[in-house]
């Protein structure tokens, strides 16, 4: 996700190059944010698609190249939410499993213990591995930011008691 705002403003203007690299480096976040509302790759596959598609198609609506990365985040969001109610499956965590393998994500689900949430999953997974901010995660999972803290404090604080009895 390391798109400088010149090849933010660049795509935003339609230049294919740009276009190429928003998409290579948004494709493993965005994957990530889907995949935790949705039970079918193939689905998640068509989201991304979608999300893409929408943004080329309304480029015009996004006012500051620097907006780019929250607009991204939360179309994949809406776009996930809204193709999950048409289709209104539930959630699989073996979904994640395949995209992160697949997609060379992150193996969250095999180095995290398994006492954890798919809530302190998802907070971990935003924060560690694509470093999102506490804002960033807030919106995109609809809880404060004070909560999101705090859950991950939990979460990390669960990681460290399995490890600790794991050494004992």
């Amino acid at each position: 996700m390391n798109v400088t705002i010149k090849t933010a403003k660049l795509f935003l203007q339609g230049e294919e190059e740009a276009t190429a690299i928003v998409y290579k480096s948004y494709r493993a976040l965005l994957y990530f944010i889907i995949a935790t509302y949705l039970d079918q790759k193939e689905d998640c596959d068509d989201v991304y698609q979608n999300v893409f598609v929408k943004i080329l198609s309304k480029r015009n609506e996004v006012s500051e190249p620097s907006s780019l990365h929250s607009y991204l985040c939360s179309m994949a969001k809406n776009e996930a939410i809204d193709y999950a109610k048409k289709r209104s499956h539930e959630q699989s965590s073996e979904l994640l499993e395949d995209i992160c393998a697949d997609r060379q994500v992150s193996q969250l689900d095999y180095f995290l213990p398994y006492d954890l949430t798919k809530e302190e999953k998802k907070i971990i997974g935003y924060r560690l591995t694509f470093s999102l901010s506490w804002k960033e995660i807030s919106e995109l999972m609809n809880i404060p930011v004070s909560t999101a803290k705090y859950r991950y404090v939990q979460a990390i604080n669960k990681i460290k008691g399995v490890y600790k009895d794991e050494k004992n």
